[in-house]
């Protein structure tokens, strides 16, 4: 691939990237408050508020939501890449909407780390550095396997 193509993956003009940024940061600390309170709260906690049938939860179907809108900005400022690893962390929530009592620890570092791949990535990118987007796939493969995903490519 020539460098011509690369370049045309990579928003030609980042101050839209810029202005969302700190919306963007906001909205994950967000999602990972309601993440990590899940997780904090204990199987206990859970299995007392949610029932031993487990309704889904509210709080993870309005994060799933806010990674939903937060990857349509992300597609919207030209940031594909960056909107493709938001769908796949979105997916990962909406699963633990609907089943909260298989929030863990380790689920949630899962979600948390693809994230602060994506906000280090951008920082890169308003930094005017030359990043590829092949260094969110390790972010993205680790959210594709939480989801069970087949193939992950």
């Amino acid at each position: 691939m020539d460098s011509s193509l690369r370049d045309t993956d990579l928003p030609a003009d980042l101050s839209p990237l810029a202005w969302v940024q700190e919306e963007l940061r906001r909205s994950l600390e967000s999602v990972h408050k309601t993440l990590r309170r899940l997780v904090r709260d204990g199987t206990d906690n859970r299995l007392t508020a949610f029932g031993a049938d487990a309704q889904p939860s509210l709080p993870l179907q309005q994060a799933a939501a806010q990674l939903h809108q937060v990857s349509g900005v992300l597609s919207l400022v030209g940031l594909a890449a960056g909107a493709t690893v938001l769908r796949a962390a979105e997916a990962a929530v909406a699963r633990l909407a609907e089943r909260p009592l298989e929030v863990d620890a380790a689920t949630v570092d899962t979600i948390e780390r693809a994230d602060f791949a994506l906000m280090a990535y951008i920082a890169r990118l308003l930094a005017g550095n030359k990043t590829s987007p092949l260094a969110l796939y390790p972010s993205y493969r680790g959210l594709q396997q939480l989801n069970g995903a087949e193939r992950i490519h």
